[in-house]
C-alpha cells in the first residue's frame, strides 16, 4: 500500500509518456523539427538575432534531446523558456506542442528519483534541495501545482527537511512562496537574519534571499516586512565591480533578478553596466557556458526571472500565447492563482484528547482553497502551539504521529485518527469511523466550510 501512489502516478506518467511518441512523431514531421534546428544552429553562427537573448534562446533550442529535455537541465531550461516574454522572440519559442514533450521529460524525471526513494533503504528522496527546488519552480511556471504532483506534495517535502545551507534554504523557501504555499514564521526570521548580515554571507546567498523575501511580501499578510528588504538590497547594490559584474556570471544574473524594478536602490549601482558585463561573455554561438547558465541569464535579461513566478495568472495567458497550458492544467492550477479573498475559504481544525475526550481545542483558519491540510497543520501550528505535531516522512506523504505533546502508543493501542466532518465536532456526538479522512494530510485539500478532527483515542 505504501508504494501505490507511486505504482499509481508511474503508470500515468508512462501512459501519457507513450501516447506522446505519436505525438513527436507528429511533431518531427509538422515542423520539420530537424531542419528548423539546423536553421537555428546556421542563423546564430552568422549571428543574425539582434539581441543576446535571441542569441541565447536559439542556442538553447539546439541543445535539445531527442527525448525532448535538456539532461539534468530540462527544469531550469523550461522554466526560462516559460517565462520569456513573446514579444521577444516569439519566432524561436518551442512550440506548444514541443512544450508538452518537454514538460513530459521533466515529470518522468521527477517520478523517477521518487520511485527510487520507494525501494531505497532510508527512505530518502535523491532529490537534493537545490534541484527539487529547481522543478518546483519550474512546475509553477507551467502553472502546474507541486502540492499535487500524482498525489505526492512536493512543497511539504521540500520545506519538511530545512536546508542546512542558508542558499539552499533561500532557494527552497523561494519555490514553497510562489506555489503560494504557506512559509513559516522561524523561515521567515531566519532570511531576516540572513539579510541582515548580508556582508557576512556570498552575494548568491544575499541575492536569492532577497528573491525569497520578495516574494513573501507579496502575501498580504506579511507586507509590513517590505522595509527590510532596503538595507541588505543597497547592500547587495554597492558590491558591483567596476567591471560592472557582481564577481561572475551566476552571481551577476541573479542579482538582476534580485534587484529588479528597485528603483529605490538606483543610485547604489548601474544596471546597464551589469547587463553590459553579461553580454560581454557571451559565446559566438550564443550560449553563456551551458544549457543551465544560459537559462539563468536569460531570465535576468529578459526581466521576467524567477521573482515573477508567483505572479503569474494561470488561468490567463493571452498577452503569451506561446506559452504552454499543459494538458489542461493550467485551468486545475487557477484556484492558486492570487491572494484575493475570493478565493480563500476558513476551515476549522480541532483537537481531542483521549476517548472520553479531555482536551478540546479548535482553531478557524482562512487560507486559498485546496490548501493541503498539511500545509493548514503548520500554519495552526505557528498561531497555537497547543496544535504543534510531528511526523515522519514517507515515500507517499507525511505521517503524524504526535499532537499537542501526545505520540501515539502502539503497544497501548493509542493512536491519532483523523476526520474530515461537515461540521464543527460535538464531544456530546463524537464523530463515527466511517467519517475518517479517505486519505493522509497532505493529499487532504481544504474546501470552504470543512471541518477537520485529529482525535487521540483508543482503538
Amino acid at each position: 500500500m505504501v508504494y501505490l501512489p507511486l505504482i499509481v502516478a508511474f503508470s500515468l506518467v508512462a501512459f501519457g509518456y507513450s501516447q506522446d511518441v505519436e505525438l513527436q512523431q507528429t511533431a518531427t514531421t509538422n515542423y520539420a523539427y530537424k531542419d528548423t534546428t539546423e536553421a537555428m544552429r546556421s542563423t546564430t553562427e552568422n549571428q543574425k538575432y539582434e539581441t543576446s537573448i535571441q542569441k541565447a534562446l536559439a542556442w538553447l533550442v539546439t541543445q535539445r534531446e531527442s527525448n525532448w529535455g535538456w539532461r539534468n537541465d530540462t527544469s531550469k531550461v523550461l522554466t526560462a523558456l516559460q517565462l520569456t516574454p513573446q514579444e521577444e522572440s516569439a519566432a524561436l519559442l518551442p512550440t506548444h506542442l514541443e512544450m508538452q514533450l518537454s514538460f513530459k521529460q521533466m515529470e518522468v524525471e521527477i517520478v523517477v528519483l521518487l520511485w527510487r526513494s520507494a525501494f531505497s533503504r532510508h527512505h530518502e528522496v535523491p532529490i537534493t534541495p537545490p534541484k527539487l527546488s529547481q522543478y518546483c519552480l519550474a512546475l509553477n511556471a507551467l502553472c502546474y501545482d507541486p502540492r499535487q504532483f500524482h498525489g505526492h506534495d512536493l512543497i511539504g517535502t521540500l520545506q519538511h527537511h530545512e536546508a542546512v545551507h542558508d542558499l539552499e534554504f533561500a532557494y527552497a523557501t523561494l519555490a514553497a512562496c510562489s506555489a503560494r504555499a504557506h512559509v513559516r514564521k522561524k523561515q521567515i526570521r531566519r532570511l531576516l537574519d540572513i539579510a541582515n548580515t548580508a556582508k557576512d554571507h556570498n552575494i548568491d546567498t544575499v541575492a536569492m534571499t532577497i528573491l525569497a523575501l520578495r516574494c513573501i511580501v507579496k502575501d498580504h499578510r506579511h507586507r509590513n516586512l517590505q522595509h527590510s528588504l532596503r538595507r541588505p538590497s543597497i547592500n547587495l547594490a554597492r558590491q558591483q565591480q567596476t567591471d560592472g559584474g557582481f564577481g561572475n556570471l551566476y552571481n551577476t544574473a541573479l542579482t538582476l533578478q534580485a534587484l529588479q524594478d528597485m528603483n529605490e536602490i538606483n543610485n547604489h549601482w548601474n544596471k546597464s553596466a551589469a547587463k553590459n558585463y553579461i553580454e560581454s561573455r557571451q559565446d559566438p554561438d550564443g550560449a553563456f557556458t551551458d544549457p543551465n547558465l544560459t537559462a539563468e541569464v536569460i531570465l535576468a535579461l529578459s526581466e521576467r526571472g524567477l521573482g515573477s513566478i508567483r505572479n503569474l495568472d494561470c488561468g490567463k495567458f493571452d498577452d503569451y500565447e506561446n506559452h504552454v497550458d499543459i494538458d489542461g492544467l493550467t485551468k486545475s492550477f487557477s484556484s492558486h492563482g492570487n491572494d484575493s479573498e475570493i478565493r480563500n475559504v476558513t476551515i476549522t481544525y480541532t483537537l481531542w484528547v483521549g476517548s472520553n475526550i479531555t482536551e478540546n481545542s479548535t482553531i478557524s483558519i482562512t487560507a486559498p482553497r485546496n490548501t493541503s491540510f498539511y500545509n493548514i497543520m503548520q500554519m495552526a501550528m505557528d498561531l497555537d502551539p497547543r496544535f504543534s505535531f510531528e511526523a515522519s516522512e514517507w515515500p507517499n506523504g507525511h505521517y503524524v504521529h504526535t499532537l499537542a505533546g501526545y505520540k501515539e502508543e502502539p503497544m497501548g493501542y493509542h493512536y491519532w485518527l483523523l476526520y474530515r466532518l461537515p461540521e464543527i465536532p460535538d464531544p456530546m456526538a463524537p464523530p463515527a469511523n466511517q467519517l475518517v479522512a479517505p486519505v493522509g494530510v497532505d493529499d487532504l485539500l481544504i474546501e470552504e466550510g470543512d471541518h477537520y478532527l485529529f482525535w487521540y483515542k483508543k482503538l
